[in-house]
Formats: C-alpha cells, sequence, structure tokens
C-alpha cells in the first residue's frame, strides 16, 4: 500500500484525497498480481516487495541487499526503510554546513521491469556514489561497470535502466521534512516530465516511511523545467536559496590553468578538454564528469554526496564553492595560477611555469616505459614467428612489435594451436616510416610550414601552449589525425607484403581480419591503457582492386576495408585525446612510444564471447577465476538496459575446476539455460590455470599483490575455445571495494 502522497506544497490540490487511497477496490483492480492501481496516474505500479511488468505480473523479489551485504560483510543496501532509526542508521549527516540539509542518502529506482534490480535505498555511509553501490555492492549484477557505463544507465532517456538521486532530511520540515533529487542530462531534451518524476515519487513514497517526500529539483535546468508545471501530482520544493559565499569541501593547493565551464552538466559544451593541468571552474555542480582535474571550484554549492565531491576527497584534489564562480574567477580565465583552497577562504595567485611544473612532478604518479621503441625491424611475422623463450627475447619483442603482438607471441608457445587465434604482426618501424614520410602544412609557432608528422609531435612536445592547455591538446591532436586518416599514405611495398603475408598466414585474401593496436604503452602491470587506442576490421583483397568497387571482398555488407585504412586507423590512434592525456599524468615518455599493429582472424557468426580472469579484479584477495561471458558477440562489459552477462566463479584445485558458482544468468537465454555449459567452463578454467602457472610476467611491480591473467575468449560457430588476447593486470590496494568505500 501506498505510504502518503499530496499535491504541490501550498497550493489546494482537489485530487489530493484520492491519492491518499490509491490502490483500486477489490475486483476492480485493473493491474497485473502484485501490482496497485494508482488513480492520480491512472497508472499501474509494483507493491514493496515486488519487482516486474505492474501491468502483467509483479513478482515478489529476493532480498538482494540481504545477499549483497551478506557478501561485502556489512549494510549495502535495503529495499525500504520503515522508521527514522533505519534512516538515521543508513544516511549522512553532519561535517560542513549543506544548505538547509541535515541528512542525505541514496536509491536507485528501476525505469520499468527489466532492470537488474529493483529499488534500493543505499547505505550512504560507505556508498556515497550510485556507481560504487552498483560496481561494488551489486557487482554481480553489474560486472565490468566503467563510470561512463554507468552514466549511460542513469543520465539520457536513451540508455537509462534506473532513475537515481538523493534523498534529503531537511534542516527546516516546514513544508516538508524529506526531498528527493532525480540526475539527468542538463540539456533540454534530457529534462525529466511530471509523469516521469511521479514514477519516483510513487516508487520511493512506497517504500519511505518516515515522512512525505517533495521533489527538489536540482540545478538550473531541472527548476526551469519545474517552473512550467502546472499542478504535478507531487510535492515540489524550492531548493535552498541561502547564499553562502565560499564552501570548501576537499580542502589543499593546486596549480592549473582556469577553465570556466558555463554549460550545465550533460550539456554539449560538457566535453570540453579539460585535464589534470586545468582548475576547472563549474558554473553548476557536475554530475557526469569523468577524469583528473587539478581542482574543481563550483558556483553552485555542492553537498557531501556529489560525485564531484567524493571523487576530489579521493584524490586529494582540491574542490569548493565560491558564489558567482564564474564571475569571480573570469579574469583569471586561461591563466596559470595557484589555488590554495583552506577552510575559511581561499587564495589565488598567477603562477610560474617553474613552479606549477614542480608541484605537477610532486602529486603526479610516474611510470617507465618498459620497452622503448626499437625501429630497426621490418619483418611481418607470424606469432609463432616471434622469439619469447625468455626475458630478454619478450622484452626485445615488445619494443618491436608492442604488448599485444607479444602476448598472442607467448600463446602461440603454451597453448594447443586449437585454442589458438591465428596471426602476425607489424613491427614498430612501418608506424616510423608512415610518420616520418608524411608531410604536411602546419603551424608549430613561426607560421604554416611543411612538417613530417613525427616532426609535428616532437614541435608540439616542446610547446608550451601544447603542454599546458588541454584544449589545444585536444585540437592539434584532432587535426592530426584527421590528416592521417585522410591524406596520410603508407607504403605501397608494405601493403603488398602484408597482403602476400595475409595469404601465407589465413589461406586467402578474402577472408576479413582484424587491426587491433600494439603499443610498448599498454598491456603492463604498470600501465594496462584498455580502451585508449583503436582496433578496426580490414580485408587484404580490398587493397588490390582498382577503382572503387564500393563493397568489400570480404564481406558485400560492408564498404571497402583496405589494409592501408585499417593500418592508418590504428597507428593514429596513439594520438587519440584520451590516450596522450592518460600517457602524459602517468608520465609516460611519448618519445619512447610507438604503434605496432596486431593483424589477427575476425571470427564469424561466434556461439559466445567473453572475458576472464584468474582471480577477481573486484575482490583481490578472492582465489577464484571470474568468468563474464555473452551469447554471440553481445558486449559483455557495456551491455545495453536490461541486457546482464553471465557470471561464473570457478574455484579451482590443481589445475582443474573443483566447483563452480553461477552468480548471475544471461538475460540473453530462457530461465535454466546458460551461455556456457559446466563442461565449457571446465575447459576454459583449465586453460586459465594452464596459463596462471605457465604465463611469464616480466615487468617489476611495487604492489603487495601479484598481477593476474586478462583474458579475451570465444566460443566460435563450431564450438571450439579459442583464446584471442591476453594481458595482466594488475590487482590494486585501492580496489574498488576500497576506493569507494570508507572504512565501515
Amino acid at each position: 500500500m501506498a505510504r502518503r502522497r499530496s499535491g504541490w506544497l501550498g497550493a489546494a490540490v482537489p485530487w489530493t484525497a484520492a491519492l491518499l487511497g490509491c490502490t483500486a477496490t477489490a475486483g476492480s483492480n485493473p493491474c497485473g498480481p502484485g501490482a496497485a492501481f494508482d488513480d492520480a496516474s491512472e497508472r499501474c505500479f509494483c507493491e514493496p516487495g515486488f519487482h516486474g511488468n505492474p501491468n502483467v505480473r509483479c513478482r515478489p523479489h529476493e532480498d538482494l541487499c540481504a545477499e549483497a551485504s551478506e557478501r561485502m560483510g556489512h549494510t549495502v543496501c535495503v529495499h525500504a526503510i520503515d522508521d527514522d532509526e533505519q534512516w538515521t542508521r543508513l544516511s549522512v549527516g553532519g561535517g560542513a554546513p549543506l544548505g538547509g540539509i541535515e541528512r542525505m542518502g541514496k536509491y536507485l529506482v528501476p525505469l520499468d521491469g527489466q532492470a537488474r534490480l529493483p529499488t534500493v535505498l543505499s547505505n550512504a555511509n560507505l556508498y556515497r556514489l550510485h556507481y560504487c553501490l552498483m560496481s561494488v555492492g551489486f557487482a554481480p549484477q553489474f560486472p565490468g561497470l566503467t563510470p561512463g557505463g554507468y552514466a549511460r544507465l542513469i543520465l539520457t532517456h536513451a540508455g537509462r535502466e534506473f532513475y537515481a538521486g538523493a534523498l534529503y532530511e531537511l534542516q527546516t520540515p516546514d513544508p516538508a521534512r524529506f526531498g528527493f533529487s532525480v540526475e539527468a542530462a542538463a540539456r533540454p531534451e534530457e529534462q525529466l516530465t511530471p509523469d516521469e518524476i511521479y514514477t519516483v515519487y510513487r516508487q520511493l513514497s512506497d517504500r519511505f516511511a518516515p515522512g512525505e517526500l517533495g521533489y527538489i529539483p536540482y540545478g538550473a535546468a531541472q527548476q526551469l523545467a519545474a517552473a512550467a508545471w502546472s499542478d504535478p501530482p507531487f510535492p515540489v520544493l524550492s531548493p535552498n536559496a541561502q547564499d553562502v559565499p565560499y564552501e570548501v569541501y576537499t580542502p589543499g593547493i593546486a596549480y592549473g590553468r582556469v577553465r570556466l565551464q558555463t554549460a550545465g552538466p550533460g550539456s554539449e559544451d560538457g566535453s570540453a578538454a579539460h585535464g589534470w593541468q586545468d582548475i576547472v571552474v563549474f558554473e553548476e555542480v557536475p554530475i557526469d564528469l569523468e577524469g583528473v582535474r587539478a581542482a574543481a571550484v563550483t558556483g553552485q554549492r555542492q553537498d557531501v554526496l556529489s560525485h564531484l565531491n567524493v571523487l576530489s576527497a579521493q584524490r586529494g584534489t582540491p574542490n569548493a564553492h565560491v558564489h558567482d564562480a564564474i564571475e569571480a574567477f573570469s579574469p583569471f580565465e586561461g591563466q596559470l595560477v595557484r589555488l590554495e583552497a583552506q577552510q575559511y577562504n581561499y587564495t589565488l595567485t598567477e603562477a610560474t611555469q617553474e613552479e606549477a611544473e614542480a608541484h605537477w612532478q610532486m602529486v603526479r604518479p610516474h611510470v617507465e616505459v618498459d620497452n622503448p621503441a626499437q625501429l630497426d625491424y621490418v619483418e611481418l611475422d607470424a606469432f609463432d614467428e616471434i622469439p619469447t623463450a625468455t626475458a630478454q627475447e619478450r622484452s626485445l619483442a615488445r619494443a618491436r612489435f608492442g604488448a599485444k603482438t607479444v602476448g598472442l607471441a607467448v600463446l602461440s608457445r603454451l597453448l594447443d594451436p586449437a585454442l589458438r587465434t591465428p596471426g602476425l604482426g607489424v613491427p614498430f618501424h612501418y608506424y616510423d616510416e608512415f610518420m616520418t614520410s608524411n608531410t604536411w602544412s602546419v603551424d608549430v609557432g613561426d607560421g604554416p610550414q611543411s612538417l613530417s608528422y613525427a616532426q609535428t609531435i616532437e614541435a608540439w612536445l616542446g610547446d608550451e601552449a601544447f603542454r599546458t592547455d588541454a584544449t589545444v591538446r585536444k585540437d592539434r591532436l584532432a587535426a592530426l589525425r584527421s590528416e592521417m586518416r585522410t591524406n596520410g599514405a603508407v607504403s605501397p611495398a608494405l601493403v603488398q607484403a602484408l597482403h602476400d603475408r595475409i595469404v601465407t598466414e589465413f589461406g586467402s585474401n578474402t577472408v576479413m581480419v582484424r587491426m587491433r593496436s600494439s603499443s610498448n604503452a599498454e598491456d603492463t602491470p604498470s600501465f594496462n591503457g584498455a580502451g585508449l587506442y583503436d582496433s578496426t576490421s580490414a580485408c587484404a583483397a580490398d587493397s588490390m582492386v582498382e577503382g572503387d568497387p564500393g563493397t568489400s571482398a570480404c564481406d558485400p555488407d560492408k564498404d571497402l576495408r583496405t589494409l592501408e585504412r585499417g593500418l592508418v586507423e590504428v597507428w593514429s590512434s596513439l594520438w587519440n585525446f584520451g590516450a596522450f592525456e592518460e600517457r602524459d599524468y602517468y608520465q609516460l615518455d611519448h618519445t619512447k612510444i610507438a604503434m605496432g599493429a596486431t593483424i589477427s582472424l575476425r571470427y564469424e557468426g561466434e556461439h559466445a564471447n567473453g572475458v576472464a580472469f584468474t582471480g577477481d579484479p573486484i575482490d583481490p584477495r578472492s582465489p577464484r577465476f571470474t568468468v563474464n561471458a555473452q551469447l554471440g558477440e553481445v558486449d559483455v562489459v557495456s551491455p545495453t538496459p536490461g541486457v546482464t552477462a553471465e557470471l561464473s566463479l570457478l574455484t579451482m584445485q590443481d589445475g582443474q575446476v573443483a566447483e563452480i558458482e553461477r552468480v548471475v544468468a544471461s538475460t540473453l537465454v530462457p530461465a535454466g539455460q546458460v551461455v556456457l555449459d559446466d563442461d565449457q567452463l571446465r575447459q576454459l578454467g583449465a586453460v586459465m590455470a594452464q596459463l596462471q602457472a605457465t604465463y611469464p610476467v616480466d615487468a617489476e611491480v611495487e604492489a603487495m599483490l601479484p598481477p593476474i591473467l586478462d583474458l579475451e575468449f570465444k566460443i566460435t560457430s563450431d564450438d571450439a575455445l579459442v583464446i584471442k588476447q591476453i594481458r595482466t593486470f594488475q590487482p590494486s590496494l585501492y580496489a574498488p571495494d576500497t576506493t569507494c568505500l570508507d572504512s565501515p
């Protein structure tokens, strides 16, 4: 039964009485079992304890919060808050003044019955980010969830699986004691309608007993949208308007260039280039911002559970609210400054590049390039032709071909041929040839001149504007990549040689292959680099045709996929803005890196794919192997809302699978069926155990936890297991269960 409802606070709303008794009378309920009819919206809603399609059937859901709490060893969440004492235990209070907020909590409300969780109200003392609640507390339901993947699940209509927001206990309980917010991107088309807000209001009200809830529009876009509503079917509370001149959340010192962001979170301008050398001043509090900033200042007051607040505290980067922040910082826009955010005030002074460099050097991590690029090797070697027997041979191979190619070369000596993907490596020599032989007209400070791509990078690395301004870096790198992909010429001799080598290795020039990045700045324990670079498909026959036949000889459903196009796409991705920023933050020497290409078979009609770890990346203390699998080519890491991959944990004994725990079922198979059967899991587990015992890890990492192996696998169209990639994964002492959580 619904608990409490009323209309717009302070207004006479005639339908309030109907809301207070919103369940239809016996015999007149048009809803499915386990659901109640709501007179105000004329819609059906699942009752507390039930989850599903309320128009068809809501089924009793298990106490998933209790299961998560037992697994984590502390209270993760509840499905309903029944009294003030429980609210006090699960919410956060105290600390800095919060603009009329006494206590705060967090919630997730499912968009529909396909969502992976019913309504949950988190223990905000330990899970101050929805991302942490999902990726750690409910890791089985959201394997491999990234911050970007999380944002897609809660911020936009296209990707939303949940409504997410905060619960507030107000310091002034008149006219309401409690309020709730709902997170959404700030673009006009993403603003929530009254019906959507009511969906959240109704489901929270049914499960929140301490008192009536009112909607608090969060940010200018939501406030503007709410102002246009007429008699919405829920209370709307005005946000606190108290003008606090200054409030610090994470004190500290930062050096950086002042960047003003007047657009709201999620807006088109929200993708502006900001990096670890920038002090970013936001007009509003961003909710979907990723990456490292030197410091953050917001014109809007923050609460203790804002993403920006929590992440800044974890990194130790200064974070504060300044009234009229844009106006206050605009005289310093673009200037290099020193910001000191203290308890009661802040100071902002001009800084020199030398001072800033010294500070950044002190606070940034430093990673060496383990295998500086060697550019003299020219052979297009198959995986099993690359020497990898000793650490010295593997190091030399990485310096010639990059880490991905060498990982597969090592596998060629360790695995049965039936388990391996065939392929070859394109060494760094040809990337260097491409970078040094192609020229373009570019202005690097003295007017337009003709420079090679390599000379351009060298000039930029020595240019103060490029080194200190993320916007300059982003724009210049984008222009260079566009030039490479539009006009960059690949040696015809290389194209012919690669064509012939593909025919030798794969038996035909009409077999589609995958070209994948293989640099010496990825796939190491100290610098994983996953997702930084680009891969593509290619067809050797397409490079041999004259004219433009319009479609690929390897796949008539595709445009031409020439070898030269694929090589340039992979090579140019070394200078992706995100890749450059990641390397630069870790202080990798850009002059020592290069990009090779791993050429492997593109599998068609695969039955399943997945990733597997010889450990647990979420809980590095667990000795069990972790296997995520999904049907066909459906992504197991970033699935569409409502699509869950199969998650299995394998207990190993003497190199064999002793126990299989099926934690999560795939949503793409009928109930009771599996993606990988027990025999397939036993085979995969045995292969993983073999590799755990034999795969060499050469890099020395100063960490208490040894690296584990991260594998990608496929079940091919003829039901064969193939290992298509291997890399080392360094479990962090600051793994998600400690990064996301305060100490219980």
